[in-house]
């Protein structure tokens, strides 16, 4: 049985509706959608905290992923600072469904300290301004 497949028999076993499984775990319904149908596959961190929501051995979820030591070490280190930290979750989703976004950002690595700031300050000002469009 698939990642997704595990996920929704888990959650409809429970007679769960998606609405109640994402208050329990605490993100939108959509993202248990995604989820169960395979379209976003869930970090380490978040099949451990769906394990724990659904009083299961979290191997049962974490096996069918790949291993954490299959993630980079920029996600190594984040989960192992700070594995409750929702944020950068929301970050790897972006970057996963936005692959322009990513290279853009990976190409601001590669300047210098000032260049870089420069480039932040250009991105926060270009989203207050979409903000206020």
């Amino acid at each position: 049985m698939s990642l997704p497949e595990i996920l929704k028999k888990l959650r409809t076993d429970r007679k769960w509706t998606q609405d109640f499984a994402a208050e329990m775990l605490k993100v939108d319904r959509s993202t248990i959608s995604k989820y169960e149908t395979g379209k976003v596959t869930p970090t380490y961190q978040t099949l451990v905290q769906m394990a724990e929501v659904y009083k299961v051995n979290k191997t049962l979820l974490t096996d069918e992923l790949e291993s954490p030591s299959s993630y980079s070490a920029a996600d190594k280190s984040v989960l192992k600072e700070n594995p409750d930290d929702k944020d950068m979750e929301m970050i790897r989703e972006i970057i996963s469904h936005y692959p322009d976004l990513k290279k853009a950002l990976l190409d601001i690595y590669t300047f210098n300290e000032k260049k870089k700031a420069l480039a932040v300050r250009m991105i926060k000002n270009n989203i207050h301004a979409l903000k206020e469009f």
